[in-house]
């Protein structure tokens, strides 16, 4: 399946997706899709100490995922504030004009 202009790299971007999908669909249908959450050499050695790996891991993931939504937030707010800072403060005009065109 091509996706985009061919041989443009947007295709070769959109082709390279297509693959990880397969190959991950292709790993599910051969060994079920609780395969997919079993950690990987060395981390699942021994194996009765794999299902603590995965679920450290999978926490980990999602601790580690509210802290960068925590900062995008702190970001955002920062970021307000500057710009309310500037405009109502100090007065400044901030406006953005599309490429390519004149005033």
């Amino acid at each position: 399946m091509t996706i985009g202009w061919p041989g443009s790299w947007l295709a070769d971007a959109g082709n390279h997706l297509w693959g990880v999908v397969e190959s991950f669909r292709g790993e599910a249908g051969r060994q079920g899709y609780l395969s997919l959450l079993r950690p990987v050499a060395p981390f699942n050695r021994p194996e009765f100490l794999a299902p603590a790996v995965t679920v450290g891991a999978l926490f980990s993931m999602l601790l580690l995922s509210g802290v960068a939504l925590a900062s995008l937030g702190a970001l955002l707010t920062a970021l307000i504030a500057l710009y309310l800072l500037l405009v109502q403060v100090f007065g400044v005009s901030v406006e953005i004009h599309p490429f390519g065109t004149s005033r």
